[in-house]
């Protein structure tokens, strides 16, 4: 989901710097080319800020690295230490045609390309074909996982105890027990159990984005996805109930990130393993499940760890 950085010490500057954007979200888009727009700081990383309105929206100011997203306004990356002189609690506004981010940093919005977070292939129309990518993706995930993401714990959900390595990772016996029950309620649509469940991982483990978070993320785009396939009331009525259960329970950017995976919204990396999956090409999925994985430090691992224990789940549903 998002960069797991510690936030960089900021100065003031009398200079402002200037960088043009390359692309944002439709989202980012509608609101900063708003003449009026205005918000405040609300996180600072090397290689990105996020900024709150008020109305509570969530928006990501990200350099070129870190690519496209549901939240993202993207600077180049010779933009170089750009945030470096931002504070949390600074002022942000736009004119309609530049951001202000208090009096550092302006950033262009005119030639910015407008990205679209959903337009991706569907996935269903085989669902063999689908079955089959999924095993190619969890084979992929597992093979070399990040060290300490969830994707380490996916062998093990249907065993009791984890081997004694894993369980020196303070989060991993509570995360595997968690991970075990969501996939066993959401196999038989046990909305308590799915409740019970999620409200517990919410906010679990470490990082800018929680590893629990990020987990949550995974199911609930898959949720979405099963949605574009074949419209199901009741899968459509558990993503809600996840993402009210969720959000509440952890901070305003993981929440944002949370809900535009509710809404079948991902980063350009996650379009790519989509597309991998929609042709059910093993050497794509293989390679686009890598470049995932390489988001932060576990947060695309941990995201693909719950989207695959969804996938599997919802197709293991009767229904299904």
């Amino acid at each position: 989901m998002a960069e797991k950085d510690t936030p960089v010490a900021t100065v003031n500057r009398a200079m402002t710097s200037r960088v043009e954007a390359l692309s944002m979200s439709w989202r980012v888009g509608r609101a900063f080319r708003q003449e009026g727009w205005d918000g405040e700081i609300l996180a600072v990383h090397p290689h990105s800020c996020y900024l709150m309105d008020e109305d509570g929206a969530i928006y990501a100011i990200v350099q070129e690295s870190l690519g496209n997203g549901p939240l993202n306004l993207v600077i180049p990356a010779a933009a170089g230490h750009a945030f470096q002189h931002l504070s949390v609690g600074e002022t942000a506004r736009s004119n309609g045609d530049t951001l202000l981010l208090s009096d550092s940093l302006d950033v262009g919005l005119a030639t910015a390309q407008l990205w679209d977070p959903k337009p991706y292939p569907a996935l269903g129309a085989d669902p063999q074909r689908l079955r089959q990518a999924v095993s190619t993706l969890l084979q992929a995930v597992t093979a070399a996982p990040p060290e300490k993401s969830l994707a380490l714990l996916l062998p093990y959900l249907q065993e009791e105890e984890l081997p004694a390595p894993l369980l020196k990772v303070t989060h991993f016996p509570r995360s595997h027990a968690l991970m075990g029950g969501l996939a066993e309620s959401l196999a038989v649509r046990n909305r308590r159990g799915l409740k019970v469940v999620t409200s517990s991982m919410a906010g679990l483990g470490p990082g800018l984005t929680p590893s629990g978070d990020d987990f949550i993320a995974g199911v609930l785009l898959a949720l979405a996805l099963a949605q574009d396939d074949r419209p199901d009331a009741e899968l459509k009525e558990i993503g809600g109930m996840l993402l009210e259960t969720a959000a509440p329970r952890t901070h305003e950017i993981s929440a944002a990130y949370l809900k535009a995976a509710h809404a079948g919204e991902a980063g350009d990396r996650w379009h790519r393993l989509l597309g991998a999956l929609a042709s059910g090409d093993p050497p794509a999925i293989v390679e686009a499940a890598r470049v995932v994985m390489e988001t932060g430090e576990t947060s695309g691992a941990d995201m693909l760890s719950g989207f695959i224990t969804a996938m599997q789940a919802i197709h293991a549903a009767p229904s299904a």
